[in-house]
């Protein structure tokens, strides 16, 4: 069986290093990795096994539903969860659609992540 994996795709470290902490906090051993585009992303995905993708809606929008879309269609097994910064409804509704198994987006507080990613990380076991 390959190892649990959680990916985070975002510009500044901030979810990773969040994630990271609450990981370490929990004595899992998961990988908190941060690919920088979409084909590292996919590449690490594919070398299987139970997987949660985190991707943070930045300045490049079309670039990180481009990345839920391409995960749903090409790892389906891998669960989705979109993180924003502000409160948007269209953006919410668009991640959904793309196969987002969550949405984070305010008046939801991002210190919610760790739990969501644990959770995910259960059922794709």
């Amino acid at each position: 069986m390959r190892h649990p994996q959680v990916l985070v795709y975002e510009s500044d470290g901030r979810l990773a290093a969040l994630l990271r902490a609450a990981v370490e906090e929990r004595g899992l051993r998961w990988p908190v990795r941060e690919p920088r585009d979409l084909a590292g992303c996919l590449r690490l995905l594919q070398r299987g096994g139970p997987a949660v993708v985190v991707v943070r809606a930045g300045r490049d929008p079309e670039a990180e539903l481009t990345l839920l879309e391409r995960i749903a269609w090409l790892c389906p097994a891998a669960a989705t969860v979109f993180v924003g910064d502000a409160e948007h409804a269209a953006l919410a509704g668009v991640a959904w659609d793309l196969g987002a198994r969550f949405v984070l987006l305010p008046p939801q507080s991002r210190e919610l992540l760790p739990d969501i990613v644990i959770g995910l990380m259960g059922e794709a076991r």
